[in-house]
């Protein structure tokens, strides 16, 4: 198939089963000048075959905050029933604060396609069963539900923290009804715990958002919910430095268990996050997954066949889910 019919194809798969949309309904696409045209086309063109109405919204993909939007297009949002992220530059769309506030109050859904290529719309974890990656990533949810996490792996991990009262949160490709939000690829279900109970250390194997894959594992202190020493190879001072002019970087944000068996293991933080039994947490922002930190970025890392207990239940166990 030529790469157009593929993106075609894809096209399809999003606009009309993973996000529904409806005939007459107004689904906003934000993107940037590095965002991939063929793409953004595409999905314009297919909310127009079904009967939408698409509207694309550009903006730099030098904008400074990885968090919020330009205000105009905050704005838009009120007028919208489908919002599509597929910035370059910037996580602004899934991190937005009044995306956030709209989805908690059922008033749209959300897709998030940002920081990604073209590979990975088109290929590995893109292309798998995402009934059986939303079925598996409901099992998980069901099994993460308690009070108290706690992760270790062979490297050296060896954290935990109170959980009780977090939103799970699945994103498994759908996002079909008011106030469902999902990804593309997918496959991951996450919560934030507790500001400031999280404690212990984290050894990170797997590549690391804005920064890429270490050359060396990065091991991270944590102490009462915040980061308080990175030690590694050349990674480390570049994340030291990022958290040193970062407010609230420092910040941990987030533990998430992939769910996507198509995923690869190629050094792409967004494709390898969503892997079947790997871990991986944020540092920053926590504002979409219902805590109330606020910073500019929030950075994923991922973690290697992991052990995950939830009130002293194996539910995960290097790498294998246990559902």
């Amino acid at each position: 198939m030529s790469l157009e019919g593929k993106v075609r194809e894809i096209s399809r798969l999003i606009i009309g089963k993973l996000l529904g949309v409806k005939r007459s309904e107004h689904v906003l696409i934000i993107a940037d000048d590095k965002s991939e045209t063929i793409m953004v086309e595409a999905l314009f063109k297919e909310t127009m075959n079904i009967g939408g109405t698409p509207i694309i919204s550009l903006i730099p993909s030098n904008w400074t905050s990885h968090t919020t939007l330009p205000k105009p297009i905050q704005a838009s949002l009120e007028h919208v029933s489908v919002v599509i992220g597929i910035t370059r530059g910037t996580a602004a769309p899934s991190y937005d604060p009044e995306v956030a506030r709209l989805l908690k109050e059922k008033r749209i859904r959300y897709m998030s396609m940002v920081l990604r290529s073209l590979d990975n719309f088109i290929s590995g974890a893109a292309l798998a069963n995402y009934d059986e990656v939303y079925d598996y990533a409901k099992k998980l949810a069901k099994a993460m539900q308690g009070n108290r996490i706690k992760v270790k792996t062979k490297l050296g991990t060896d954290i935990e923290a109170d959980m009780s009262g977090a939103r799970i949160i699945i994103e498994a490709g759908f996002a079909v009804n008011p106030g469902d939000s999902a990804a593309f690829s997918d496959g991951e279900v996450s919560f934030t715990p507790r500001e400031g109970t999280a404690n212990g250390t984290v050894v990170v194997d797997g590549p690391i958002a804005y920064i890429g894959k270490p050359s060396e594992p990065l091991k991270l202190d944590v102490k009462d919910g915040k980061i308080s020493g990175v030690y590694g190879g050349t990674e480390a001072k570049t994340l030291m430095d990022m958290i040193s002019k970062t407010p609230n970087l420092d910040n941990f944000a987030e533990f998430g268990i992939g769910v996507n068996k198509a995923a690869r293991l190629n050094g792409d933080w967004q494709e390898e996050k969503k892997g079947y039994g790997n871990l991986h947490i944020a540092l920053g922002d926590n504002i979409y997954y219902g805590g109330k930190v606020k910073c500019d970025v929030h950075m994923d890392m991922v973690i290697y066949k992991p052990t995950v207990e939830i009130d002293g239940r194996i539910i995960v166990d290097e790498g294998r889910l246990i559902l």
